[in-house]
C-alpha cells in the first residue's frame, strides 16, 4: 500500500514493539483484506526501539517506516507516525490485531458520508468472535465506574446486572455513538488531530485513547463505532514483553497512573480525589500494599 501524498485518503499507522509475529500477522491481514485503491492508503510502522528481529523485518517491507532506538511510549511513536502522515483520516493500529475483509473501506466511507463526526472504530473482536467490549467501550472515568470496575467480583456482578454503569452501549448492530473510542483501532480526521495537537505525550502508557476522545468531544465531534467494520484484538499481547519483564504489578501501576493523570487534566480537584480514594479503597481492601505505596508516593 502505497502513496501518491496527492491522493491518499488514508495513512495506517502501526506502532510496535517486539511483536515481529504480530506485526507480520497484522500487516498480512491489510494487504489480503483491503481492497481500496493501493494509491490511496499508506502504511507506516514505527518501531520502539525492538530487539526480536522487527527491524529487520519491517525493512524489507514496502511501506513507511520509523525506526526508534529506545521505547518512546504509545503517544510519542504515534505522533512520530502522525506526524508524517499524508492522508486525509488517520487510522491508529496495534499490531496485535487482524483486519477483517473491508474494514478499513467501510471506516471511511462512514467518515466521508457523516462530516459531524470526528473520529470511528470498527467493531473490536476478542480472538474467539465475542466483543470486546472491556476495555473498548467503557464510560469515561468516574468514582462509580471506579467502585465497580477494579473490583474483580463487583465488575461481574456489574456485567450480569447493570452493564449500563461501566459501557456506554451495549448495542452492536448498528452505528452508534459511544464515549471513547479504542487506541487499538481508530481512524480519525487528520484535520482534528492538528487542532487538538496529537496524542498527550504526558502519558507514559494507557489512557493516552481516552485522553484524545476526551479532547474530541469536548469539541463537539462526535466518536462512533462502525459494527460493520470489525478487526481482532489479541488483547496485552503488545504489551506481554512489558509484563514478562516487569512484573504485572507494572502493569496495574501504569493504569493507575495515567488514569490519575488523565482525572487530573480534565476533572475537577473533588471527582479525582474521589475516584483515587476509590482505587486506594479497593487495593487496600486486596492486600496490595505495595502498588498503594508506589501509588500515594506518586
Amino acid at each position: 500500500m502505497k502513496n501518491d501524498n496527492s491522493k491518499l485518503k488514508v495513512s495506517i499507522i502501526i506502532l510496535s514493539w517486539n511483536t515481529k509475529g504480530l506485526l507480520k500477522q497484522c500487516l498480512e491481514s491489510l494487504i489480503l483484506n483491503t481492497e481500496y485503491q493501493i494509491r490511496n492508503t499508506e502504511v507506516i510502522v514505527v518501531d520502539n526501539g525492538s530487539t526480536d528481529g522487527s527491524v529487520e523485518y519491517i525493512k524489507n517491507q514496502k511501506l513507511k517506516y520509523i525506526l526508534n532506538k529506545k521505547n518512546l511510549g504509545f503517544s510519542r511513536g504515534n505522533n512520530q507516525g502522525i506526524r508524517i502522515a499524508g492522508g486525509e483520516y488517520v487510522m491508529l493500529l496495534n499490531s496485535d490485531t487482524v483486519v477483517k475483509k473491508g474494514t478499513v473501506e467501510k471506516l471511511i466511507k462512514f467518515l466521508d458520508s457523516h462530516p459531524e463526526v470526528g473520529a470511528i472504530s470498527p467493531l473490536v473482536l476478542n480472538e474467539d468472535g465475542s466483543v470486546q467490549k472491556d476495555p473498548c467501550y467503557l464510560k469515561f472515568p468516574s468514582p462509580l465506574l471506579a467502585f465497580f470496575y477494579y473490583n474483580k467480583i463487583l465488575r461481574q456482578l456489574a456485567l450480569n446486572f447493570f452493564p449500563q454503569v461501566l459501557f456506554s452501549t451495549m448495542e452492536f448492530r448498528k452505528p452508534i455513538e459511544v464515549d471513547q473510542l479504542p487506541g487499538a483501532a481508530l481512524m480519525v480526521r487528520k484535520s482534528i488531530l492538528g487542532e487538538i495537537g496529537g496524542l498527550d505525550e504526558d502519558y507514559e502508557l494507557y489512557f493516552e485513547d481516552t485522553n484524545l476522545c476526551w479532547k474530541m468531544r469536548k469539541l463537539g465531534y462526535r466518536l462512533m463505532v462502525v459494527p460493520q467494520a470489525k478487526i481482532v484484538h489479541s488483547g496485552r499481547k503488545s504489551i506481554a514483553p512489558l509484563i514478562r519483564k516487569e512484573g504485572i504489578n507494572k502493569f496495574y501501576l501504569l493504569n493507575f497512573k495515567s488514569l490519575f493523570l488523565f482525572c487530573e487534566k480534565n476533572y475537577p480537584e473533588w471527582k479525582t480525589a474521589l475516584i483515587k480514594l476509590v482505587v486506594f479503597f479497593h487495593l487496600f481492601s486486596t492486600f496490595k500494599f505495595n502498588l498503594l505505596r508506589k501509588l500515594i508516593r506518586k
